[in-house]
């Protein structure tokens, strides 16, 4: 996957009324105070161009969010992603990447009231892992959007800027509609994006996920550009622990 073009994408759905917060798009509300969440993401794509293929597999993601309070939470992204050249059929590189790492915080704003979402405002700083020096930095903002529709329904959204280690500005927004068939399963519908003066991007996709009890859940997700020729599809694992939690 060519990060210039879609280095923003998020894969598998926000579950809401739970402590358990796994998203597509970045929550509006933060993991509450003393729980450690662990989300685990596996995402793999394919990109046809011409006689080039290449295909891109993140194994895995790994996102630590912590709440420091009740409205704070900090933040760790490491990614790690295999890279596999082909032309005509024919294997010309397999590479292996841990570029960087992203630290972050989110703060909540305020709760939805009536039309107004609920809101949160999320800033990570970008580090190169080969590089570790303030000239390989990048940085990610982002406002995060939800309106509750009803108890089953809602529309979730992000709208932020994102500048990569090598100095590219990209703004991205992600629209989201997730629907809760019970307290064990959902659904939902995205379309993300993101553009500059040079360049822009779209991605439209589904998914579905389970709660597999107050701690864990699964989620699997596939999407499709409307600009390339890329095809993605992946999972995730989401883990919470209550850090002082007793026995």
């Amino acid at each position: 996957m060519k990060r210039n073009e879609f280095g923003f994408f998020f894969l598998t759905v926000l579950l809401l009324h739970l402590e358990l917060v796994c998203q597509t798009v970045e929550p509006s509300r933060n993991v509450q105070r003393n729980n450690l969440q662990l989300e685990f993401e596996t995402t793999y794509s394919v990109e046809n161009e011409s006689v080039n293929k290449t295909t891109s597999w993140n194994i895995p993601n790994i996102l630590m969010r912590y709440g420091v309070s009740d409205n704070i939470e900090l933040q760790l992204h490491t990614p790690f992603t295999k890279v596999r050249c082909f032309e005509n059929g024919q294997l010309t590189s397999n590479i292996f990447e841990f570029k960087e790492m992203e630290f972050g915080v989110s703060v909540n704003l305020w709760k939805q009231n009536k039309l107004i979402p609920e809101a949160a405002i999320m800033a990570r700083i970008v580090s190169s892992t080969q590089e570790i020096n303030t000239g390989a930095l990048g940085n990610i903002v982002s406002l995060n959007f939800l309106n509750a529709i009803s108890n089953k329904i809602s529309f979730n959204y992000n709208i932020g800027t994102t500048t990569n280690i090598d100095k590219n500005t990209f703004w991205f927004y992600v629209m989201n509609i997730s629907y809760e068939l019970n307290s064990k399963t959902r659904f939902f519908v995205e379309n993300t994006g993101m553009f500059n003066e040079n360049t822009e991007s779209s991605c439209l996709g589904t998914g579905f996920g389970f709660n597999l009890n107050s701690s864990f859940a699964i989620d699997f997700s596939i999407a499709n550009s409307l600009n390339n020729k890329m095809f993605y599809g992946g999972a995730i694992v989401a883990w919470v622990i209550n850090t002082k939690k007793k026995g």
